[in-house]
């Protein structure tokens, strides 16, 4: 009888998984008698490869996890190590994710409503402050006609959702929509707006900046918050929600807009590693994936060696490019490889060790220069102090990630004092960090570029011989943390459906 997608997710939700341990194991850096053989080998222990695995292991094929780094979860990082704990990667669970909720029921992982609600927000832009609740009849703004009520940090995602007409969470791969694979810039220019909406686009935009990413991809990720904000029929806040600003928790006891893990949210991926067993291997880095044969051979720069029947990437392409492929897929999937291009995100965290804001400015700020935004936390139940965040996108992360970590601090901490004297000495940073420097990895997620939906968006997905795709940038209707699992789900059925 033939195995079914509804067979092997019910057997995932009933099968017992073993939480001891939750840390994979690496192996030894050479086998001994040959080359490992197996039906599946994963390359990749985050959300997407773990899923994979799981499930296809679930379905009885013998499946192996190769993981380059010491440890799992690939963008899901908690620093549990750093004050207050921060997330360096992923953590937000939107109400519908259904497979992330599901998994950490599986795995009695409890969800709190995410508790990251930012203090009023001024901004600093051409060396003049102006209060969020001043900003629209401010002289610094030179915003023209009903942009002038947009606050500067949302300007960018507010202009491009009014023109977002999406309505299925699938309408941004249709042809039809093929006039919105532009970027922001352009948009912006197409609908009359003033320069000025233009130069704070380019500094707010939800890309890398105003011209680097395609609209329509970004427009996806805002029909899939608005469908997230409605789901259950239930409407707890604003559809548009920037930068996580606020969240709303559900009066009748339900999860809120947006949830967090208890005690961080890597707890996941490591309950997923663990369920596997000595499936997930750490600290093996594939250099080559030879593809010219019956079976896939896949070679670890250590010199460990495995035999497949099928491979599944779920690493981002921006890893992916550096392992040789042979032979190299080609036309529109080659190009997704090599081209896709990557956002930038860097944050530093720390705590306000004494209130700044009486010199009456609003606590949290945005502003045009290197240090972009601030984020004032409001303080959590037993909190002693506010928490805060420094957030740099695009080119400010690029620049400040230049810098070694100790340097890049000083310099943050002296630019935050330049702008804002009273806040000079009140500011204790605990870290930073951004995943553009993480070599295995090479960004925070990954971002179309102007006319790439269009090009490869569809194709980039499709199995080429054994090799199969996964990870967030493989989604087509999720978001997050939920697209990761999305991806890792569809890869291991279009493997189950060519075993038969």
């Amino acid at each position: 009888m033939q195995t079914t997608r509804r067979d092997i997710l019910a057997g995932l939700a009933s099968a017992p998984f073993i939480l001891s341990g939750a840390t994979a194991r690496a192996t030894e850096p050479q086998q001994i008698g040959g080359p490992e053989r197996k039906s599946v080998v994963v390359i990749g222990a985050g959300l997407a490869g773990l899923y994979t695995a799981m499930l296809l292991q679930q379905a009885g094929l013998d499946v192996i996890v190769l993981e380059g780094a010491s440890r799992v979860g690939g963008r899901v990082y908690t620093a549990d190590w750093l004050e207050n704990m921060p997330e360096f990667g992923a953590s937000q669970i939107g109400r519908s994710y259904a497979r992330v909720i599901d998994l950490c029921r599986q795995f009695s992982l409890p969800l709190i409503p995410e508790d990251r609600n930012l203090m009023a927000m001024a901004s600093h832009i051409r060396g003049q402050w102006t209060n969020a609740a001043d900003w629209e009849s401010s002289a610094a703004n030179l915003l023209v006609g009903d942009e002038r009520t947009i606050q500067p940090a949302l300007l960018g995602g507010q202009l491009m959702g009014r023109y977002n007409n999406l309505s299925d969470l699938s309408d941004w791969l249709d042809p039809a929509r093929a006039d919105l694979d532009i970027s922001l810039g352009d948009l912006l220019q197409r609908h009359g707006h003033s320069p000025e909406a233009l130069h704070l686009a380019n500094l707010s935009g939800t890309g890398n900046d105003a011209w680097s990413a395609s609209c329509l991809s970004m427009m996806q990720e805002q029909t899939r918050a608005r469908f997230d904000a409605r789901f259950g029929n239930v409407e707890l806040g604003r559809e548009e929600r920037p930068y996580g600003f606020d969240n709303v928790r559900d009066p009748n006891g339900g999860l809120a807009l947006i949830n967090n893990i208890e005690g961080g949210c890597e707890r996941l991926p490591k309950a997923m590693a663990a369920s596997l067993g000595d499936a997930v291997r750490t600290g093996k880095t594939v250099g080559s994936i030879e593809l010219s044969g019956s079976r896939a051979v896949i070679d670890c720069v250590d010199g460990s060696r495995f035999i497949a029947d099928f491979v599944v990437s779920s690493v981002p392409f921006t890893s992916l490019r550096r392992i040789s492929i042979s032979p190299m897929p080609a036309g529109p999937q080659a190009e997704a490889i090599t081209q896709l291009g990557y956002a930038h995100t860097t944050r530093a965290f720390g705590t306000i060790t004494e209130p700044f804001w009486d010199d009456g400015i609003d606590p949290s700020f945005f502003t045009d220069g290197p240090v972009k935004m601030f984020w004032a936390l409001h303080k959590r139940g037993g909190d002693t102090h506010h928490r805060f965040m420094v957030v740099l996108t695009g080119a400010a992360a690029s620049r400040m990630d230049q810098f070694a970590p100790a340097e890049a601090l000083a310099l943050i901490e002296a630019e935050i004092g330049r702008i804002r004297p009273a806040a000079r000495g009140k500011l204790r940073f605990s870290g930073i960090f951004g995943w553009q420097t993480v070599p295995l990895i090479g960004g925070c997620r990954h971002m179309f570029a102007p006319g790439q939906v269009t090009r490869f968006g569809r194709a980039m997905i499709e199995p080429f011989r054994m090799l199969h795709f996964a990870g967030e940038h493989t989604r087509r209707l999720e978001f997050g943390m939920e697209a990761a699992l999305e991806s890792g789900e569809r890869a291991a059925f279009e493997i189950l459906e060519r075993v038969g």
